[in-house]
């Protein structure tokens, strides 16, 4: 494995929030930004005053909390949009419904069509892949997806731990009170899973770009091979899936400059039948050869 891994050691775990907090201050996290924008022209002024805090408590939940006690130097980048739909008020608890949409900003975006939550409940968040909270659950179960995402191209399905916790939040959410949205979540993450071509596209992709770099030109051309490989067995399960369509419109125009620089026409062609979406870069490539 090319890609650097810097091992630190987590405190022993113990329960009480705040000393979590105290323990784990000197760690580095996982997301180094978490830009936040709420969407709220549908409600009243007074339903407005009552978020408040809201925004930076989202950001603190990413960018405070340690993830994951192998991966310190990820500074991985966020964003979120929340558009509120509405209050859903009931007694004294304030509950929204919200659509919501969570992107790196390059090749994960998950648009989350529905989910509810109350105010009451969330003055503070905290991350806890075991307590259920809707807002905390919400934020959490992406956060492991993309994660998981980031790590499968540091080693080979390396982010299985994240997607498993990812996959734990939404069985436990299907179960509660505030279980809007979450079947839908729970079919995402096994779509994720289960497209193990994708999962390997992530890592091959990376590592043509370090061999490339590293001037490992021979590994490289296999690497690409592998690629070609996992876009096969991608296209062969998974035709029309909008994941690797993400994924591809990101990584497909550098991964067919590589090629052309390498001479790889063949793969060029293949690359072009695999993607289809992206047929006239490729076609520019091999043109180039």
């Amino acid at each position: 494995m090319l890609r650097k891994l810097i091992k630190i050691t987590l405190p022993i775990k113990i329960l009480k929030y705040s000393i979590i907090l105290m323990f784990s201050s000197g760690l580095v996290a996982q997301y180094k930004e978490a830009n936040v924008t709420f969407d709220d022209r549908l409600l009243r002024n007074d339903e407005k005053s009552s978020l408040f805090n809201l925004k930076n408590s989202m950001q603190k939940f990413y960018i405070d909390s340690v993830w994951n006690d192998e991966y310190q130097d990820l500074e991985l980048k966020l964003n979120i949009q929340v558009i509120f739909e509405g209050n859903a008020n009931t007694g004294s608890s304030e509950s929204f419904l919200i659509q919501s949409l969570f992107s790196n900003n390059t090749d994960l975006h998950f648009f989350d069509k529905g989910s509810q939550f109350s105010i009451s409940q969330n003055s503070s968040l905290y991350y806890d892949s075991v307590y259920y909270d809707p807002l905390s659950s919400l934020l959490g179960f992406y956060g492991n997806i993309i994660l998981g995402a980031e790590l499968d191209t540091w080693k080979s399905f390396g982010g299985s731990q994240h997607y498993e916790k990812a996959r734990s939040i939404a069985v436990r959410a299907s179960a509660s009170n505030f279980s809007r949205g979450w079947e839908q979540r729970l079919l995402l993450i096994n779509l994720l899973t289960d497209n193990i071509g994708l999962r390997k596209l992530r890592f091959s992709t990376y590592l043509s770009y370090e061999l490339f770099e590293n001037g490992n030109i021979d590994e490289c051309v296999l690497a690409l091979n592998e690629l070609i490989n996992n876009l096969n067995e991608i296209f062969n399960n998974f035709s029309q899936e909008n994941y690797t369509n993400m994924f591809m419109k990101y990584h497909g125009p550098k991964i067919g400059e590589i090629m052309e620089k390498l001479g790889q026409k063949e793969m060029l062609l293949e690359l072009k039948d695999l993607d289809s979406q992206r047929s006239n870069i490729y076609k520019e490539f091999h043109s180039n050869i």
